[in-house]
């Protein structure tokens, strides 16, 4: 399953900038980061993973594979695991487990006190290329420039891109929207100019 999860700015992201982004940059909801939440049963991600075969992905699934296995050890193959992929400013995509009690609200299972998800309807091989994806991209630095694009009024103009490559940094909801591309939604859409409240009314018109 795949879910995307809107923070507002509410607990670990209660500031004045994360509330001042969430309000200028408007929409159809109040957020101020977006990441994507993968929810598979343990013995799926140990297929998932193994199924990689790029080095690079390859590698970095097994080493995700290797804590996982380590942390749940005594947790049921057909349990499910949630796996959130994010980006957050000042720090690199990266990746973490949530769990239920958690002590930082930031690493538990989403509380609609603090967030809104998203389903996005995915089969298998959708899923595995979007995994893939947050993979092969995995450790790329947070686009703060980028970013500050949403103190500003946005159009396609101001936000070039080469369709050919992938950017060297993201923001968050930049992130997810490069992610959707991959399996052909989203097409028209420049990943550059979406902000966490686009993509509310993005995901909810995508089939």
């Amino acid at each position: 399953m795949l879910n995307v999860l809107l923070w507002k700015p509410v607990a670990c992201f209660d500031t004045t900038f994360n509330k001042l982004v969430s309000l200028v940059t408007l929409g159809s909801g109040a957020y101020c980061h977006a990441e994507v939440v993968f929810r598979l049963k343990k013995e799926e991600w140990k297929r998932m993973f193994q199924s990689f075969q790029i080095d690079t992905i390859k590698t970095r699934g097994d080493n995700i594979w290797s804590r996982m296995e380590d942390i749940l050890n005594n947790v049921a193959d057909d349990s499910i695991i949630p796996l959130a992929f994010y980006t957050i400013w000042g720090a690199e995509l990266n990746v973490r487990l949530l769990t239920a009690n958690d002590e930082y609200v930031f690493n538990r299972l989403p509380d609609p006190n603090f967030t809104d998800s998203i389903s996005v309807n995915v089969n298998h091989e959708q899923l595995r290329h979007c995994i893939q994806f947050c993979l092969q991209e995995l450790h790329k630095q947070y686009d703060g420039r980028k970013a500050l694009m949403y103190w500003v009024p946005r159009n396609r103009l101001m936000c070039p891109r080469n369709r050919n490559l992938l950017p060297k940094k993201y923001f968050c909801s930049e992130f997810i929207v490069y992610m959707m591309q991959q399996i052909g939604r989203m097409s028209e859409v420049t990943p550059e100019c979406v902000t966490p409240n686009d993509l509310s009314r993005l995901l909810k018109n995508t089939s």
